[in-house]
Order: structure tokens, then sequence, then C-alpha cells
């Protein structure tokens, strides 16, 4: 007679980001970060209902961008899956790409002309917004390039950011960056990353609108006034993370479970669409400090409540602070959003939760870093440690270790009583990597 089989019970999983979590001493704490500054009850307490630990999101050192990041800590390789950071801008925004399409994330900056080059002041225009905004992208929204071989629309997002999209014949998202990604530096000039005729088409095309968008913004009259109320002005636009269409497995093909996601920017949205997750909306819900925190908490449990098996639950300020280099508005906002974990404190035995960010963020950068980023997985019967308080220091010596991004899945997987057993013969991997252009060419202004 065969022994009788048990089923073993299968977690439900609230899978939480903080975008930029991870943080370096700051002065104004006298070397706390702003997790070690910050009260919060509530992650501590999670944190001692589970293990803590860190994770590099695609390796030690490497500055993530939150696509490549969150891409691959749900699960996806960035070399074979990654169809590059515009699309999933326009796909979370609603925008149509077609097949040859090339889509660009563009930010609103400020440039100042020194000879022949334009020198970055700002990357965000002063975080414009609102209606100024709109006007700004109101006055680039078409053009023609290359003597009408390739349009280009422009559409207005959040705040400084856009999306650029350019369609015409024979172009390829094989081109680098305008933006340097750094003040003080020229805007550059796209250069073709390969030799193809396609390639170097579209660098041209690229290279037609930023000088035509510098031309046009540079005398609009939204900028003059901008800069007669001491505001900065957003005379040009930057593109970056040149994209195609790519269609990838969804996430129920991927881990089998039924997916939502609950995210407000346009970036974020377009992850979870693009893996076929149902996106759930949040009154309230900004993408900003202001936003409705423990609304997206709610929505998300009743997600799992619903029927849903993995919901993904984006909170974007925290970067927002650290980009802001406002690490006393970081600590407001972590604590915030400690007050709206409060109805996850007591998880019903068969949810998983998952905490982390998807990367680094230091205030005293004001930018990405290839730091590690905390991380905590909590739930009734998760083996604990006893590192006491969830913060960078702290996650050191959590129970989880040191992992990659790519881990992350595996371990919600295991902890969620879903994992198989491998059986498979292993093969190698590779740690993935993200080449920096070796030569930055500063783009010319006649």
């Amino acid at each position: 007679m065969l022994p009788n089989k048990t089923t073993l019970m299968q977690r439900k999983i609230m899978f939480i980001i903080l975008d930029g979590l991870g943080d370096r001493p700051c002065k104004e704490f006298n070397g706390l970060t702003p997790l070690q500054k910050a009260d919060l009850p509530s992650f501590d307490l999670l944190a001692a209902k589970g293990m803590i630990g860190r994770h590099y999101p695609l390796g030690p050192g490497i500055p993530p961008g939150s696509d490549t990041a969150q891409l691959s800590m749900l699960g996806y390789d960035i070399r074979t899956e990654y169809p590059g950071r515009g699309y999933f801008e326009a796909l979370g925004w609603g925008l149509k790409v077609e097949n040859g399409d090339v889509v660009f994330r563009a930010n609103f900056g400020t440039v100042e002309r020194e000879g022949k080059n334009l020198i970055v002041k700002d990357r965000r225009a002063g975080r414009i917004s609102g209606k100024d905004a709109e006007s700004v992208a109101s006055a680039v929204a078409e053009m023609d390039l290359l003597n009408g071989e390739v349009k280009a629309f422009l559409r207005h997002t959040l705040e400084h950011r856009g999306i650029l999209i350019l369609k015409g014949l024979d172009l390829k998202p094989e081109v680098t960056d305008v933006d340097p990604h750094e003040v003080g530096y020229p805007v550059l000039e796209p250069q073709p990353l390969t030799p193809s005729p396609s390639a170097k088409k579209t660098a041209l095309a690229l290279k037609e609108f930023v000088l035509k968008s510098y031309k046009i913004l540079k005398d609009l009259e939204v900028n003059i006034e901008r800069e007669r109320s001491g505001l900065l002005p957003a005379n040009i636009v930057l593109p970056r993370g040149a994209a195609s269409k790519l269609l990838i497995p969804s996430f129920k093909e991927k881990w089998g479970l039924e997916s939502a996601a609950i995210a407000v920017g346009p970036l974020y949205r377009g992850i979870a669409k693009s893996m076929g997750m149902r996106l759930l909306e949040v009154e309230g819900a900004t993408g900003m400090p202001n936003s409705n925190f423990r609304g997206k908490i709610e929505v998300g449990l009743s997600a799992l409540d619903s029927g849903f098996d993995f919901v993904f639950v984006h909170i974007k300020a925290t970067d927002v602070a650290s980009h802001m280099k406002d690490p006393k508005l970081k600590v407001e906002i972590l604590e915030r959003i400690d007050g709206a974990l409060e109805p996850i404190l007591d998880l019903p035995e068969d949810y998983l939760l998952l905490l982390t960010g998807d990367h680094s963020t230091p205030c005293s950068l004001g930018k990405h870093s290839g730091d590690p980023v905390p991380l905590m997985i909590s739930g009734k019967d998760i083996p604990r440690d006893d590192a006491g308080r969830f913060d960078e220091l702290r996650c050191i010596k959590g129970g989880l270790g040191t992992v990659l991004g790519r881990d992350i899945m595996r371990l919600v997987l295991n902890y969620s009583n879903r994992a198989l057993e491998y059986g498979l013969k292993p093969k190698p991997e590779e740690i993935p990597y993200i080449p920096r252009l070796s030569q930055l060419v500063p783009l010319s202004i006649s």
C-alpha cells in the first residue's frame, strides 16, 4: 500500500519594492543611514518574523537601472529578455510601439552653451512638472527628421520625464545615450553601437532631434518665464535607453503564478504589463512622496484574498528623496511607509512577504550605486535569524546572507513552498554585466 500523501501549503506572495531603498552613511545623521535613523517598528517586527540579508541586483559594484534590476529580480535574463528601457516606458504609458520603432526614455533638462558644447546643468530641469512640462512637450511633440525619412513623436509622462518614439524604415536601437547621466558634462553625440547602416541612420536622426529640441526650447516663452521667476528652463530633451519592441514570456509562463502589480510610474507599469501582470489601481497613488502607501498595501492584500498568487507592489518615493539628496525626506517617507505596513504585521499562515529595494540610491550621491540592497523574507514558520533590526548594517549579519537579484525568485518559490527539486545538469552561469561606454563624444552645435 502506498503511503498517504500530504499536500504542502503553498503560500501567496506579496513582493514589495521600495525603489532606491539602500543608502550610505549620511553626515546629516552623524554617520547613520536613513534606515538606521528612522523609527521603523513595523519593518523591524516583520524582519523579526523571518530572515534578512542583502542582494546585489545585477552583481557587486554594478549600478543597475530600475528596469534591469527589477527584470532580474523577477526572474528574467536581461541578456536575452531585455528590450530596453524606452519600450517599458511606452508600454506603461499606453503608447503603441510597432515593430521597427525605436523608443527612448527622455528627460527635459537644463543646459548652457559653452563654445560648441551644451553643458548639462540639471538633468531634470528643476523637476519641472505640470503645465510647464506639458508646454515644453507640446513644443517638440512631433518632428520630421532626415528630410522626412524619420518621424519623431514625444509625449510627456510624469514630472520631467517623457517618451520619444522614432518611426521610419531601417531603424535600430543600437545607439548610445545622449544624456551623459552627470551634471557638468556635455550633452553627448549619439553613436551607433554597430557598423550597420540602420544604427548609423538612427544615430543621425536622434542627433537631429536633440539639436532641434534645443533650438526650439531655448527661446520658448514658458522657459523665459521660468528664468524670470528664478526657475531652471527645460531647454533640451535628453533621450536615453534606446529600445525596440520585444515580447517576453509571461510571469505565469515562467513561474506558474497568477500575478498582479501596483505601480504608478510608466516604467514599472510597463515592466508589469510586459509580463502579463494585471495592473491594479489605487486611489491617491502618485509615485511621489505624497503617495497613498497604505492604499497600495490594502489593495495588494485584497488581490491576494481574491485569487492572485503573487502581487508586486512598487513604491517610488524613497528613490525620489535620494535623487533630491534629501536624507531627512527619505527618513520621513520610510516612517510613513512603516505605518502603512500595519495591515501585514500579522499575515495569515498562507502568506509570504518579500520586502527589498531594486537598487541603492545613496542620498550623498543622488544617483544609483552598485551597493548591496537590504532584503527581508517574512511569514509564519519561516526560519528566523536574530539580526533584530532591518537596516544596511544588520542585514550583513542576516540569515539570508548576500545573494544576487536573479536568486530572489528562487528564494520566493522555496519559502512559499512552491519550489521543485532540481534534477537537471546545471549549466555554468555568468554574472550579467552592462558595459559602460569607453569613449564619450560631446555633441557639437554650429
